[in-house]
């Protein structure tokens, strides 16, 4: 395996829509310059409600800057990864999560509780007086301290990158030149793309045990059997290319730099 995918021991299992980027609102998507609301914290977490109660904003939440560079530069090498780059928001409250950061470490376990019409992280012992406060500012868009979050579509937990770049990137209806069609679903699944029948793109920046210049994509060809290959998207033309060592270390003869090598597909996604 060329690279350990980040998974999060917490109960609610992890990782780190149809709905493109580009289909997101600019309203939505772009980072707000307006002054947020003021947020009353509460004198002690005595005033917690200790209530089990339904959060209507639960789900997967992606940092909004990273959304946005995903947008533009269509490469998850090239995006932004803060220190809250994603997080899976439980359906209740007193439920234990954690931020993740660069995709790859999880910090230490939180809950949400609610105060009022107010919604904070906590520790789950209830203790921590130095809360953060959780802004609603949209049904897809929230702001934890001072970073705004995007809320993805269909995320799922129990895929390797929480199935944010499957939804933001590659989910859709693709032709070769020859016009023959490929889907990339948003359960992972590929349809006609030769022997390849699911795929994982990686978006864990630590993942890669070499240095590169790759965004590595992985496809499964059989039950346990699975091959890397490097893409790069330009607007709306997906090319799937073999790697290659430009560097190894002299002593071990392991790969210390990859980069892209021959061009394996070209594939058009369809508007």
């Amino acid at each position: 395996m060329r690279y350990t995918l980040f998974i999060l021991g917490i109960t609610l299992g992890f990782i780190a829509c149809k709905t493109s980027v580009a289909s997101i609102p600019e309203s939505e998507i772009e980072t707000a310059t307006e002054s947020a609301p003021l947020v009353t914290e509460p004198d002690s977490v005595g005033t917690f409600e200790a209530l089990d109660t339904a959060l209507s904003f639960a789900g997967i939440w992606v940092n909004e800057g990273y959304v946005n560079d995903l947008h533009i530069t269509q490469s998850p090498r090239l995006c932004r990864a803060d220190s809250i780059s994603c997080i899976d928001i439980p359906a209740r409250t007193l439920m234990v999560t954690r931020y993740i950061s660069g995709f790859h470490d999880g910090a230490g376990d939180i809950v949400v509780v609610k105060n009022g019409d107010q919604y904070f992280f906590t520790t789950p012992d209830l203790t921590k007086k130095d809360v953060d406060t959780i802004q609603v500012l949209s049904p897809t868009r929230i702001k934890i301290r001072n970073t705004y979050l995007y809320k993805l579509g269909k995320g799922d937990v129990n895929k390797s990158d929480w199935g944010i770049l499957e939804e933001l990137l590659f989910s859709g209806t693709y032709h070769f030149e020859d016009g023959k069609k490929v889907v990339f679903g948003e359960n992972d699944t590929i349809i006609g793309m030769d022997i390849f029948k699911r795929y994982t793109p990686v978006i864990d920046a630590l993942a890669e045990e070499v240095e590169n210049d790759v965004d590595y994509i992985e496809f499964q060809t059989s039950a346990d059997k699975k091959e890397t290959y490097g893409y790069k998207f330009f607007m709306d033309t997906l090319t799937i290319y073999k790697t290659k060592c430009l560097q190894q270390n002299a002593r071990t003869h392991a790969c210390t730099f990859e980069t892209y090598g021959e061009k394996m597909y070209t594939l058009i996604k369809e508007k």
